[in-house]
């Protein structure tokens, strides 16, 4: 009886630890989607950089590495980040539809949160030999920016601090902006703009941001 006592007890127990490590790794597995999701969500304020650097503490420092490594200013790349995907993770373009309401294809391999193509973002992988890049990294992200408009700065005489013509550099790219042809294009010009004036409104309020008062 006492041996039937000690199985049934010893039973318990180890059901009991089944159940704990199950407990344990379904806990693990919730708290890893949470820390996943938060670490891919959207800013709550986008046109306020101090938002931004609040609610995603480790992009500050990034876009200064990216800031240091490329010698662009951080209003300019985050402007465009801002531009090309509002700071969306997984962002894409629409797909086009078929008979207006089949979804069909996608019109370009645009993706993340610099919108980088598939074959530029190859070529800026085998440039810097960052083989892990990842463009729904934000780190990654802003590097890639700011490699890409250092181009407009190298081959085409641009000024770091002019973001209208930089931003025509990465939307049209480099051959397409030094061919001229958009020089007519007025919608060209206003989303340059509106690039140009995101810059601006980032670089006034970015001595203000906690994080550049801490540094």
């Amino acid at each position: 009886m006492a041996i039937q006592n000690h199985v049934l007890k010893h039973s318990r127990l180890a059901s009991f630890g089944r159940s704990l490590t199950l407990a344990f790794v379904l806990l693990s597995v919730v708290l890893l989607s949470i820390i996943g999701c938060s670490s891919t969500s959207t800013p709550s304020n986008v046109s306020n950089i101090c938002r931004v650097f609040d609610d995603k503490r480790g992009w500050y420092r990034s876009a200064s590495n990216a800031e240091a490594r490329w010698g662009i200013s951080i209003p300019v790349m985050m402007a465009v980040i801002y531009k090309e995907s509002s700071f969306i993770a997984t962002a894409r373009p629409p797909r086009n539809k078929i008979l207006g309401f089949i979804p069909g294809k996608r019109p370009s391999t645009s993706y993340g949160y610099s919108q980088a193509k598939e074959e530029t973002w190859m070529d800026y992988v085998k440039a810097t030999k960052n083989r892990t890049a990842s463009r729904t990294n934000f780190a990654d992200s802003i590097d890639f920016v700011g490699w890409y408009l250092k181009r407009g700065v190298d081959h085409a005489g641009l000024s770091p601090t002019n973001a209208s013509d930089l931003y025509l550099t990465y939307h049209l790219g480099l051959e397409g902006y030094k061919s001229g042809s958009w020089r007519d294009n007025e919608w060209v010009h206003r989303i340059a703009k509106t690039v140009q004036e995101q810059a601006a409104l980032y670089q006034r309020q970015l001595p203000n941001c906690t994080v550049t008062r801490r540094s």
